[in-house]
């Protein structure tokens, strides 16, 4: 584990190095950030285990963002639109969910039977009846905005 780490600080040095000789080259005194200057750096979390510093960043910026929406594709090669909001519940109902973000962008998805519902506080599975209007949720689901909205994944997070 040691060499790894060891191998990735060389290599940082000398990306590093060359990065500064590349700025003294070029005239400029402010450096250009390198694609691979977010490389493998092992970082130890609070709970002593070892992550990625990109994966790190990564996952911190989807905690932190209000609302997106992406493809994926399976593998049969269908594409599938995904919608995510975070946010405050402003009214929600055994039939549907309606989410405003912080920056006032406001999601309506269709609640059917196989919405998973998660109780956030208590780490367990709840019910739509659970959550209730100005309660902070995160949703998931597929579609897009011009269609309708359905909900995969609803966690609650009031604590």
């Amino acid at each position: 584990m040691w060499k790894k780490v060891a191998v990735v600080g060389v290599t940082a040095v000398i990306i590093s190095a060359a990065g500064t000789a590349a700025v003294a080259a070029s005239g400029t005194d402010t450096p250009i950030p390198s694609a691979s200057s977010s490389s493998a750096a092992p970082v130890t979390s609070a709970d002593g285990s070892q992550a990625v510093a990109g994966r790190c960043a990564a996952v911190d910026r989807l905690r932190r963002t209000a609302h997106a929406t992406w493809v994926s594709e399976d593998k049969a090669k269908t594409l599938t639109t995904h919608d995510a909001i975070r946010g405050q519940v402003t009214a929600v109902s055994a039939t549907s969910i309606t989410v405003e973000a912080a920056d006032h962008v406001t999601e309506t998805y269709v609640i059917n039977a196989d919405v998973k519902v998660r109780d956030r506080a208590n780490k367990t599975a709840a019910s739509i009846l659970d959550v209730k209007s100005g309660d902070p949720v995160w949703v998931t689901g597929t579609g897009t905005g011009t269609t309708t909205l359905t909900a995969t994944h609803v966690i609650d997070a009031k604590k």
